[in-house]
């Protein structure tokens, strides 16, 4: 008889290996090819979603507004690298820029050094504090996993407790490194690791693409209206992508809170400095 710890333990490995196809294919000229049958393989879903059109988007919109942010030499941080895409797309719009990633996860650390030599990779988590945490690995769904359990109640899910390191993002950026964009994914974790960031906002006001859904804030213990405030408090505009991508206005604290309700318009945002 199958025991269920084996069912888990499957299912898990059939991750990895998806994941590490997937982190393999990138760079290369069946990216696209890949990209294009994963939309093809979502017709379906969108046909029965049709509310959620504005985040079915998202996704072609992100890259047109990182083709206008970045230039040749702008140097950029890419925090909760995952398997690398962003990153690869950082690379190939600012070959001259020196560039950092974060990424805590162990394997996906590893593949992330080989295939970017020269990206100065750090094997930790970000706050506002430094420590040693509690990082709450899901295998079969790694995508929600960050300093605190969330994206699943089910008694099913695989969890990995993991032991890492938690560091200021100003304490591993040179001082005199100016950065132009900094892309942020953690899991509700944006405001903490902002937070620790503040030297290279107020001294460089770059960019930032941040995700924000209410789930992973619930998750953290953090407001909508905190995440808002401590942009408008460091000069920042909030845009939706589209928004911005047509030179429309930032979005007033009642949008951003509208934005993350559902149908949703947005699971990220834009932060400009004005």
């Amino acid at each position: 008889m199958v025991q269920l710890s084996e069912i888990k333990l499957d299912s898990g490995l059939n991750m990895l290996i998806k994941e590490y196809l997937a982190h393999q294919l990138i760079g290369t000229s069946l990216e696209k090819a890949a990209s294009k049958l994963r939309d093809f393989t979502k017709t379906l879903e969108r046909r029965k979603h049709p509310e959620l059109h504005e985040i079915y988007l998202e996704s072609e919109r992100t890259e047109l507004a990182i083709n206008r942010i970045i230039n040749t030499s702008m140097n950029c941080i890419d925090i909760g690298a995952h398997l690398g895409s962003v990153l690869n797309h950082i690379h190939e719009l600012s070959p001259d820029g020196k560039h950092i990633a974060v990424e805590p996860i162990p394997y996906k650390y590893q593949w992330l050094t080989r295939k970017f030599p020269d990206t100065e990779i750090f094997q930790v988590a970000l706050s506002d504090t430094n420590g040693e945490v509690d990082f709450y690995l899901q295998p079969q769904r790694s995508g929600f996993s960050g300093l605190k359990l969330h994206g699943s109640s089910s008694a099913d899910t695989q969890v990995e407790v993991l032991k890492v390191q938690c560091v200021r993002l100003d304490d591993i950026v040179p001082p005199d490194l100016p950065i132009g964009f900094i892309k942020i994914d953690v899991e509700g974790g944006e405001l903490a690791a902002l937070k620790g960031g503040e030297n290279i906002l107020n001294r460089y006001h770059p960019t930032i693409l941040f995700e924000c859904a209410q789930s992973a804030l619930n998750a953290h213990n953090v407001s909508q209206s905190q995440v808002y405030d401590f942009f408008r408090a460091h000069g920042y505009s909030l845009f939706l992508i589209k928004d911005w991508l047509a030179e429309n206005e930032p979005l007033s604290y009642e949008q951003f809170i509208k934005s993350m309700e559902y149908p949703f318009q947005a699971f990220n945002f834009l932060a400009v400095h004005q």
